[in-house]
């Protein structure tokens, strides 16, 4: 083989080499996303592993540092307007700051049967704070506590429907904001802030939000107000309204509350939904 053959398959070498490195450099350091919710930190973790209980828990976190805002859903297995509204919610997240937690199956051995709970003694909602010694349904309670605790959340919302009206039978929640404590500032001036934005899209009167104050014993708001001093507002729909529009209205309340803390820009929300 002659000395110009040598050259040529040198080249070729050296041409091969170049290529695969720049496609290596392309593919770890030029191609980077520049996708809003792909550069959020994103973590998932497991409550209640390995049992009838387990479910997801997805905590999103900005590179400026900002509030904790923890959201559950499906609380009550019957109640799915908040379980939909928090999964659209986290297909398009755009997080400016802060942290944000996510449970949206919170009782998913209840969402899996379709009933609001498994037994009466198996409410979610009136089981808290939990006990971790425990199993079933205070384990689950108390895991969520936990996660409550340990995410030093600020702030927690939870996502409920109601059978009625509460306008026309107190003894159901549905249109309203509920409060546990009537004498927290804070508490009135976020539920006064969210009837304000939710009501102003609203056209039938019956269908507006008010601002209720109703305090129970054994609920994640109660609790976690009195256990650890973390303010929460418990979120209802009636679901006589339109699937559609309870899932809006869900979905509206999540945004207008990050948008109380500056956590998300409340345009590009809005610009993600009508895409």
């Amino acid at each position: 083989m002659n000395s110009s053959n040598h050259i040529f398959l040198r080249n070729k070498y050296y041409l091969f080499i170049l290529v695969i490195l720049s496609i290596l450099w392309q593919t770890f350091f030029c191609l980077g996303s520049t996708d809003d919710t792909e550069s959020l930190f994103r973590t998932k973790m497991i409550v209640c592993r390995d049992t009838d209980y387990q479910t997801n828990v997805y905590l999103y976190s900005s590179e400026q540092e900002g509030p904790a805002v923890m959201i559950m859903a499906g609380v009550h297995g019957d109640e799915l307007a908040g379980i939909e509204a928090a999964k659209k919610f986290m297909k398009n997240i755009k997080l400016e700051k802060g942290t944000v937690v996510i449970i949206p199956e919170a009782n998913k051995e209840a969402i899996d049967h379709g009933v609001r709970a498994i037994s009466p003694e198996e409410d979610l909602n009136r089981n808290y704070p939990g006990d971790l010694t425990s199993e079933g349904i205070k384990r689950l309670a108390g895991e969520i506590f936990e996660i409550l605790k340990n995410n030093e959340i600020d702030f927690l919302l939870d996502l409920h429907e109601s059978v009625e009206y509460y306008h026309k039978n107190s003894a159901f929640y549905g249109q309203t904001i509920v409060l546990d404590d009537n004498e927290n500032h804070f508490l009135n001036r976020i539920a006064g802030y969210l009837v304000y934005k939710l009501n102003s899209s609203v056209v039938s009167p019956k269908d507006m939000f008010d601002v209720i104050v109703k305090p129970i014993a054994g609920s994640s708001t109660y609790e976690a107000l009195n256990h650890l001093e973390i303010c929460g507002i418990t979120f209802e729909t009636c679901n006589k309204l339109d699937y559609i529009k309870r899932v809006d209205f869900h979905r509206q309340c999540i945004e207008n509350v990050l948008a109380y803390f500056d956590m998300i820009n409340l345009q590009v929300e809005a610009e993600v939904e009508t895409d």
